[in-house]
């Protein structure tokens, strides 16, 4: 089940044409870039997007030049881990690595403990009401995110097209504190 409906989600959002991804995509940098949360954080960690994911290019470099410390993923496949690495500059510091996914250059881009970062801007296929994520089946940002500290802000940034009211999950799932999308900022229902 949780495979088909990945399936299915991937497809909707890979047959969005470009001006709907650039368009939305911006609505949500600048949703993002006026919330609090943002505005106070040192040290960022988001994903470099692929695949017609909600594009992260402009916020990047928005980031930068508020002179936030701007972090992404080396994946390492075998050891099924993420290494929070510094984005130093978007052209020449990123080469294509896991999965096809750019990411940083490890010979120069200076790694971060992950109890440094404050917030973290997560990839997923679907998210559901309560801020549950349905990642790509690696389980790599499921056991990265548990690695963070308790204050931490953890936040999804999608298309409304990837909300649902309730996506496939097991106990090792973690909720986010926020997503955000094109329409709506959800919170999880705390109740």
């Amino acid at each position: 089940m949780k495979k088909e409906f990945r399936k299915k989600v991937i497809s909707d959002r890979k047959n969005q044409n470009n001006e709907f991804i650039i368009k939305n995509s911006s609505i949500i940098t600048e949703k993002l870039l006026s919330l609090d949360f943002i505005k106070n954080a040192k040290n960022i960690m988001l994903y470099l997007d692929f695949n017609n994911e909600v594009q992260t290019d402009e916020l990047i470099n928005k980031l930068m030049s508020l002179k936030k410390n701007i972090y992404a993923p080396i994946t390492l496949k075998e050891d099924r881990k993420l290494i929070p690495s510094q984005i130093i500059d978007l052209q020449n510091s990123i080469k294509i690595g896991a999965y096809g996914i750019r990411e940083p250059k490890e010979d120069c881009c200076p790694k971060i403990d992950v109890h440094d970062i404050d917030v973290v801007i997560v990839p997923a296929v679907a998210y559901d009401k309560d801020c549950y994520r349905l990642g790509y089946g690696g389980g790599f940002y499921d056991r990265f995110l548990n690695e963070l500290r308790d204050d931490a802000i953890t936040v999804g940034i999608a298309f409304d097209l990837q909300i649902f009211e309730s996506v496939p999950k097991e106990d090792h799932d973690a909720q986010l504190n926020y997503i955000i999308t094109e329409s709506q900022i959800l919170i999880p229902n705390k109740y």
